[in-house]
């Protein structure tokens, strides 16, 4: 068994221990809280009804007494009205107790017991009062200790008293009950608690000595080789839990490292073997690197004086080049003013054209106007003496049409002059223009001429460019293959030593017996180094 599931047997028991401690607190105060509540909704207004009864009843009691001690009518009259008051009161209070609050059988059998001994006292009271109209003396002996008036009050106030006692005692036994529930809820509590604490505490150490004892002996394994370096030992794997797996996780790590140990001490020894060939090769690399070098220092100088010849016609075709755009640039200015110059004389030719059509159109409505203030005259005149001053406004009117007709007619005339003016300057423009772009195409032809003559140049410089860079890279290239060479040289002693360190930092580790012989094939996959006569 796993130690995940010992630890969840012990966690599922303690909570169900807790479960069953909640359940029976909750199921304790559910009955301690029905009896509250019965005492609350039951008992308390029992009692209360039956002290409002027994003091209504002690009311009757009085009035009956004062009722034969008082000699005037009316106020004999008013005590018996207050009697029978205290007698209905008696009777309510009862119904109310038998219908709402009675306990048990024999609670109701008090209360109809009550209510009959309230019946006997009114028959003892109504025979009294007529006793009292033909025989005083015998209403007198009615109230001594053997009369029927107090035998009747006796049993009355007897019953009542039963009644409040009993549903005291009742109330009591409520109390015990409680107390008693009480105690049988803490006493219950407290044992499932300390069985649950007992139960817990004992899987709790069952295990923690358990895990101990298992981490004790891994870790002593751990200790043992860490110490002395014995890779032959093995962790016990018997136990199948969390820690056993652990124990065989750690043993093929450790079977997995001495493999890989005994492969490095293979592989320091092929190490130390192919060093020393490298060391050989790098002398016969450094006399040939040497030779290049020298070859490739006379090449840069040749490549550097055409390179400064080249560089300078690039720069004499690189200053026409930049003439030619320039000229080319202002040629362009003057070609875009010119278009700018038509599109404007546009522009004026149809704003005149709309003002030319503004000035007909005023003209017409001054020839209309003309007309309509000639229909006016004609009717003024008709209308006589009555139409005098419509013939003034009419003149008025007429007159300022003829004056509107004739400035639109010399407004059309200028408009004409102008328009003919604005095309005259339209054709003279479209012929700048066309001598722009005859000068546009020569210069335009020229730059190019210049510009191919100045890429091929360039074209040249960067093919030269190139040329030296690319000694200079060989140059740079053979001067560090020469101090890799020595590097590598270095780098070769250096790995002979540390494999020869390396091996016998790997004797320090036990392996098992057979362990330098596993993955030999190592060896057999490093060549020796060779190289060409080139």
């Amino acid at each position: 068994m796993t130690i995940v599931k010992k630890l969840a047997i012990a966690i599922s028991i303690f909570s169900l221990a807790l479960i069953s401690v909640g359940g029976f607190g909750l199921h304790s105060l559910s009955q301690s809280k029905d009896r509250l509540e019965y005492v609350m909704t039951n008992t308390l207004p029992s009692l209360d009804n039956l002290v409002k009864s027994n003091s209504a009843l002690n009311d009757a009691r009085s009035g009956l007494a004062l009722i034969f001690l008082t000699r005037e009518d009316q106020q004999r009259n008013t005590l018996k009205r207050a009697l029978d008051d205290s007698l209905s009161s008696v009777e309510k209070l009862n119904a109310t107790y038998k219908k709402d609050l009675v306990s048990d059988n024999k609670d109701a059998q008090m209360a109809n017991d009550n209510l009959q001994y309230l019946s006997d006292f009114r028959a003892a009271k109504d025979k009294l009062f007529q006793q009292s109209q033909t025989d005083t003396q015998a209403a007198e002996k009615a109230f001594a200790s053997q009369g029927y008036v107090t035998l009747a009050q006796e049993k009355l106030v007897k019953g009542f008293q039963d009644q409040y006692s009993y549903n005291v005692g009742l109330a009591g036994g409520l109390q015990e009950q409680n107390n008693t529930s009480f105690k049988l809820a803490f006493f219950g509590l407290v044992g499932l608690i300390v069985v649950a604490l007992l139960a817990a505490g004992t899987l709790s150490t069952v295990i923690i000595g358990y895990v101990r004892t298992s981490l004790n002996a891994l870790r002593q394994t751990l200790i043992s080789v860490s110490e002395n370096l014995d890779l032959t030992l093995q962790a016990d794997t018997r136990k199948n839990d969390e820690i056993g797996q652990t124990a065989g996780a750690f043993n093929n790590l450790i079977q997995r490292f001495a493999t890989v140990l005994a492969d490095v001490r293979s592989a320091s020894e092929s190490v130390s073997t192919a060093s020393g060939e490298i060391a050989a090769a790098n002398e016969d690399l450094s006399s040939r690197t040497e030779e290049q070098a020298s070859s490739l220092a006379q090449t840069a100088a040749s490549m550097h004086e055409i390179s400064s010849t080249i560089e300078s016609n690039v720069d004499n075709t690189a200053q026409a080049n930049r003439l030619g755009q320039q000229a080319s640039v202002a040629v362009q200015h003057g070609d875009e003013a010119v278009q700018r110059m038509m599109h404007a004389m546009e522009e004026i030719a149809n704003g005149s054209a709309k003002v030319a059509d503004i000035t007909n159109l005023i003209e017409g409505i001054a020839f209309q106007t003309n007309i309509l203030a000639l229909n006016a005259a004609v009717e003024a005149a008709r209308a006589g003496e009555h139409g005098r001053g419509f013939a003034v406004v009419a003149g008025e009117v007429r007159t300022l049409s003829q004056r509107s007709s004739s400035a639109a007619k010399e407004i059309k005339t200028l408009i004409d002059s102008a328009i003919s003016a604005v095309k005259h300057g339209a054709v003279q423009a479209d012929e700048v223009r066309d001598a722009i772009s005859n000068v546009k195409g020569v210069i335009q032809n020229v730059s190019s001429l210049v510009n191919e003559v100045s890429l091929a140049s360039e074209e040249q410089s960067r093919g030269i460019s190139q040329i030296n860079t690319a000694i200079n890279q060989m140059e740079a290239v053979t001067q560090q293959n020469a101090a890799m060479v020595e590097q590598a040289s270095s780098a070769a002693d250096s790995l002979n030593e540390q494999a020869t360190k390396l091996r016998q930092s790997v004797e320090t580790f036990k392996l098992q017996g057979n362990a330098h012989f596993i993955n030999t094939h190592v060896m057999n996959d490093i060549h020796p180094l060779r190289l060409g006569n080139h």
